[in-house]
């Protein structure tokens, strides 16, 4: 069971089952899945201000996917609605907000949060993370 050490920024350790680092499209999945398999008793940790990884993160003109939009979504949430087939980073991105909200996975993403160190505690056996607030 991970347990979470932050710095001075957070006030108090966390322990979680999971934790997941990045609140992307891989982070949101996992989230997702760990809630529908009843779980929830885990943590993303995202060093952005806000969600969708890449798709935050590329805001210059023209940032688009380059694959097939109708491809570049979940299984389990699919989208017939992309309004091109190669789909604008805010579309995409509006795409992840949604899935985040309608799943309920808002709770459970801490944001401005970066994963600083792991180290493997033998005596607990458990992990210790360290993670540290984004200036």
């Amino acid at each position: 069971m991970p347990e979470l050490c932050g710095n001075h920024h957070h006030s108090a350790d966390v322990s979680v089952e999971v934790l997941i680092v990045g609140a992307g499209f891989s982070g949101i999945c996992m989230g997702i899945k760990l809630l529908e398999a009843g779980m929830k008793n885990f943590l993303i940790i995202e060093k952005s201000d806000d969600l969708g990884g890449t798709w935050y993160e590329n805001r210059y003109p023209g940032c688009a996917c380059d694959v097939p939009a109708h491809l570049y979504s979940f299984s389990f949430e699919r989208n017939p609605d992309w309004s091109r087939m190669f789909a604008g980073q805010q579309e995409i991105w509006r795409y992840l907000k949604s899935c985040v909200q309608r799943y309920g996975l808002g709770p459970y993403i801490r944001f401005n949060t970066r994963f600083r160190q792991a180290a493997w505690d033998e005596s607990l056996s458990h992990w210790r993370i360290i993670t540290g607030k984004v200036s």
